[in-house]
C-alpha cells in the first residue's frame, strides 16, 4: 500500500475536559484533534473505513478478566524501563480498570470500520479487525541512548511522556524510521515538530504506530492473554532496551508467564 489509512485514538473518559486525543491518516495527510471520550469513537468512525486503528490504553483479549494482572506490564516495568519508559498498572482499581473498559469499549466499536484484507502485514490481534494497543512512552523511550536518559531530570507524575517527545523532537528521530516513505518521514516529522498539544502528540506516536504495523515494521510483545504492545522495529531499539526487554522476559515467564517477542516474519 502507498497510502494506508491509519487511525490514532489515546483515550480519554474524562467528562469535563477533551482528554481524547484522535489522529487520522488519510492520503498522506494527518488530521489531528481532541475531544471528550464519548465523541472519540463516533468522529473516527465518521472518517470512513481504516486499515489499522492504534489505540493508546490497554487492550485485553476479548472474554478475558478485566480484573486481571497482564504479564505484558510486568516486563515493562522492571529494570531500567522503571524509571525510563514503564507503563501503568491497568488491573488498579479506580483509573486503571476504567482505562482498560474504555480502551476495550474503543476497540469493539472501531474495529468494524478497519479492512484488514489491504494490509499483508501477519500480526497478532486480540479483537475482531485490525486493531493494535499502540504504548507511546515505551515506543519513544526504547529508542534513546543510554547517554539521553543520563541527561534525564527529576519529573513528576505524568511528565515522562512530555520528556520522551522532546528528546524524539531533537534528534528527529521520525525521520529515520524504517517502513515509511520518504514523504511520510518529512511530513509526520514536521507535524511532529510543530506539535505542542499532549494529547495530539499521542495521537501522532499512535498513527506513527499503525503506519509501521501496517508496513510490517514492528516489534510486537505480549500473550494471547494480556495482549500486545506494539513497538518500533527492533533494529531501532537501542542495545540497554534489547538487553533489558530479553531479561525481563526470562525472569515473568520463569513464573509461569508465556510473554513473547515477536518480529515480522
Amino acid at each position: 500500500m502507498d497510502s494506508p489509512r491509519i487511525a490514532g485514538l489515546d483515550v480519554g473518559f474524562s467528562t469535563t475536559r477533551p482528554t481524547a486525543g484522535i489522529g487520522l491518516w488519510v492520503d498522506n495527510r494527518l488530521e489531528l484533534a481532541n475531544c471528550h471520550g464519548v465523541e472519540a469513537c463516533a468522529r473516527v468512525a465518521e472518517a470512513g473505513d481504516f486499515d489499522i486503528v492504534a489505540i493508546d490504553g490497554p487492550v485485553i483479549p476479548e472474554g478475558q478478566d478485566i480484573g486481571q494482572r497482564r504479564s505484558i506490564e510486568r516486563v515493562f516495568c522492571r529494570g531500567l524501563f522503571q524509571r525510563r519508559c514503564k507503563p501503568g498498572f491497568s488491573h488498579v482499581i479506580g483509573t486503571g480498570i476504567r482505562l482498560r473498559e474504555e480502551a476495550g469499549t474503543a476497540a469493539d466499536r472501531l474495529s468494524i470500520v478497519t479492512n484488514s484484507s489491504r494490509v499483508t502485514s501477519i500480526f497478532p490481534h486480540v479483537r475482531r479487525g485490525a486493531v493494535v494497543e499502540a504504548f507511546p512512552n515505551a515506543f519513544l523511550g526504547v529508542c534513546l541512548d543510554d547517554d539521553v536518559y543520563a541527561e534525564m531530570p527529576m519529573l513528576r507524575r505524568g511528565q515522562k511522556f512530555g520528556w520522551l517527545y522532546e528528546q524524539w523532537k531533537m534528534l528527529r528521530l521520525v525521520e529515520s524510521l524504517p517502513g515509511l516513505t520518504l514523504k511520510q518521514q518529512q511530513f509526520i516529522g514536521a507535524k511532529f515538530q510543530q506539535t505542542n498539544h499532549h494529547e495530539h502528540q499521542a495521537a501522532i506516536v499512535c498513527i506513527l504506530t499503525g503506519l509501521l504495523v501496517a508496513r510490517n515494521q514492528f516489534t510486537a510483545i505480549g500473550d494471547a492473554q494480556g495482549g500486545w504492545f506494539f513497538l518500533p522495529p527492533w533494529s531501532c531499539w537501542k542495545a540497554w532496551a534489547q538487553e533489558t526487554v530479553c531479561a525481563n522476559l526470562r525472569q515473568v515467564n520463569a513464573g509461569g508467564a508465556q510473554v513473547q517477542k515477536l518480529l515480522p516474519s
